[in-house]
């Protein structure tokens, strides 16, 4: 029996090229790419007489990282965004966004690896990595 309810998981990552972090445009030909993750961070207060173990929560957030793959366009305007990232060590705004859920992450990174990856019968691919520097909004 199949589910009413459930949804496909078709994603797109998009890019803040106008630099306002509300107008996002897709970067095309994505391959793979991880949703950002927000991890909270705990503490273990234990006390020497308790007899079992304590843990409260932080309010402290850890950074994420997220790998992704593209075909690589070096005339399209959001790789070139990411080329210039690279270049100048700087931080954009990203929309990592659930197409059949109507579900959008949206948050600043910095792009930590950008590297080629060559396979004869493939096109150019590049690798990045993203460290996510904070989850701004998750809108559904």
């Amino acid at each position: 029996m199949a589910e009413k309810n459930i949804v496909d998981s078709f994603y797109r990552l998009n890019i803040d090229l106008v630099g306002d972090a509300t107008t996002f445009t897709k970067i095309p030909l994505l391959q793979e790419c991880a949703p950002p993750k927000s991890e909270k961070t705990s503490d273990t207060i234990t006390a020497t007489d308790d007899q079992e173990e304590v843990t409260v929560v932080v309010d402290f957030k850890k950074n994420s990282q997220i790998d992704f793959e593209i075909v690589y366009d070096p005339t399209d305007p959001t790789h070139m965004k990411l080329d210039e990232m690279w270049e100048d060590n700087s931080y954009a705004d990203f929309e990592y966004e659930f197409v059949k859920l109507t579900r959008t992450k949206t948050f600043t990174a910095q792009l930590m690896k950008w590297e080629e990856t060559t396979d004869k019968e493939k096109k150019l691919r590049m690798k990045g990595s993203l460290t996510v520097s904070n989850i701004i909004t998750t809108t559904v």
